[in-house]
Order: C-alpha cells, then sequence, then structure tokens
C-alpha cells in the first residue's frame, strides 16, 4: 500500500449483510482532510474501510485527526445519500 494503512471493519455480525463484491462494498467515499487518505462506505451509509497516509498522520495531532476523520465520515454518508437518491430517478 505504499505508505497507506487500511482499517477494516470486521465485525462478523455485519459480514453477513456486506456486497459480495468488493465494487459494491465501496459505494461512495471521502477524502480526509490535510491529506490523511480516505474513507469508503457502502451503499446504507456505513464505514467499511479507512485509508490512511501513515506520513501524514504520524504528524497530526490526535484530537485534529478525530476531527478530519468525523467530517470525512459524514461527507461520504452524504454522498452515498445522494447516489442512492440520484439511482431512484433513474
Amino acid at each position: 500500500m505504499n505508505g497507506l494503512l487500511r482499517l477494516h471493519d470486521l465485525d462478523d455480525e455485519e459480514d453477513d449483510r456486506r456486497p459480495a463484491s468488493r465494487r459494491d462494498e465501496h459505494f461512495a467515499g471521502a477524502d480526509i482532510d490535510a491529506g490523511l487518505g480516505r474513507v469508503h462506505v457502502d451503499e446504507a451509509g456505513d464505514l467499511v474501510a479507512v485509508d490512511l497516509d501513515e506520513r501524514a498522520v504520524r504528524t497530526m495531532n490526535p484530537a485534529a485527526l478525530g476531527g478530519h476523520l468525523l467530517a470525512a465520515i459524514e461527507r461520504a454518508e452524504q454522498a452515498a445519500r445522494a447516489e442512492r437518491i440520484e439511482r431512484r430517478k433513474l
């Protein structure tokens, strides 16, 4: 992953309802401010992955990192919601 850390939600209960296709699992995403990486959500808006730039994270204040992550997750959830609405129009 060349400098990126990948975090996954591996909750067994949720694995049964996840899409079979990896492409479907990453329905929407958003960049994390300050070049920290990217978050990915599924079609329901649930967080499925976080890609972090290890070098950027090392220099980041933990409180600021948390704020950037929460903001990115919210943007990804909004993107998933907008995409679901757009698909219903078709």
